[in-house]
């Protein structure tokens, strides 16, 4: 019989740290990004002598690339460093006493993330923090219309420093920070990490809809992670994902397994007050503004958020009426006062 050819091997090409830049974070994300599909089992190990209480990532015929630092220093978010161990080729976190980790992948590219908490006792008389996270950004411009000259990434920045600003005069208390401030490269999975080592109350990703088909009707959506066999949203969560649609629908019930029923409860809540001011707003502009009501969908930018946390659509780019009205200061600060109006109607209310 002629000899099967032999396996290719997936290879660890890089180990990022998010989130744990301040001081004082709460928590961090670590992400192993692989060329090809790794096989790997997960042990969570306690302290041991010398050795604090560790998440160990055990890969099967796998390479690292030789840029891979051997160790990494961290030092706060629960983390104190992320190190390659041999002789069986593993990744290893070695956590702070009281910091627990969730270990979950993602697709296209094949990425193995791990969410630290450093687990440290809640403060509850501070400000609210809100999170608001300008979609796309750099080499991932996202949707576009080249008749009006829009693209997504910057009216998605737009929206969210107007809403920020917005925030900030109507609850002078709460405290409101982007995820990115300019036109700038920024991963999936940063995004959410930001939010989760600030200890956020709430998380917002800011989008514009679009599609390759006809729009009969446009609409504002807010979406809330969950699973889902709606074909729209499965195809929307793939472009913003930037992946396939069966990447999405083979995720989604690993990813159900982390995200917790009050968790969803909450983003529901968020998503409902988003939704109902977002539209409010913007019909006073466009008074035909469709709702397209509050959805569930597998977007990545969301899994692994420890807060409420929504995406929005705001608006269509690829709908006449809608993307002619994006070109108006007006239609842009109506929506991002009914963005700013359904944040502050729920931490008053929460």
């Amino acid at each position: 019989m002629p000899a099967e050819p032999p396996v290719e091997k997936a290879r660890l090409l890089r180990i990022d740290v998010y989130g744990a830049d301040a001081k004082e974070a709460a928590g961090a994300r670590v992400v192993l990004l692989f060329e090809g599909a790794p096989l790997f089992t997960q042990k969570q190990l306690p302290a041991e002598g010398m050795l604090p209480p560790r998440i160990a990532i055990e890969l099967e015929d796998v390479e690292w690339d030789a840029s891979v630092p051997v160790s990494q220093a961290v030092e706060r978010g629960g983390l104190q460093r992320v190190r390659l161990a041999t002789p069986n080729p593993r990744v290893v976190l070695d956590l702070y006493p009281t910091a627990t980790g969730r270990l979950f992948f993602l697709t296209d590219p094949y990425r193995v993330v791990v969410d630290v908490s450093a687990a440290r006792p809640s403060r509850k008389k501070r400000r609210p923090l809100v999170v608001l996270d300008p979609g796309h950004g750099g080499q991932e411009p996202g949707a576009a219309n080249d008749r009006y000259g829009l693209v997504e990434s910057q009216l998605a920045l737009e929206l969210a420093e107007l809403a920020a600003a917005r925030l900030r005069a109507i609850m002078p208390r709460s405290r409101v920070m982007l995820t990115r401030s300019s036109d700038v490269d920024l991963s999936l999975e940063e995004r959410c990490a930001q939010a989760n080592a600030m200890e956020a109350d709430v998380f917002v990703s800011i989008h514009l809809n679009a599609s390759s088909e006809q729009v009969r009707r446009g609409g504002v959506t807010t979406f809330v992670l969950d699973t889902t066999n709606n074909r729209q949203a499965l195809r929307l969560a793939a472009r913003e994902n930037g992946t396939r649609v069966a990447e999405v629908t083979g995720i989604q019930s690993l990813l159900a397994e982390h995200h917790r029923k009050s968790q969803v409860e909450g983003s529901l809540t968020l998503a409902g007050k988003i939704q109902r001011h977002t539209l409010k707003r913007g019909r006073t502009v466009l008074p035909r503004l469709t709702d397209r009501g509050v959805r569930r969908a597998m977007f990545y930018v969301l899994v692994g958020a420890r807060m409420p946390s929504v995406l929005l659509e705001a608006s269509f780019l690829t709908y006449e009426p809608e993307a002619r009205a994006l070109t108006k200061h007006r239609y842009r600060h109506a929506l991002a006062d009914g963005i700013a109006s359904g944040i502050a109607s729920y931490l008053v209310t929460r």
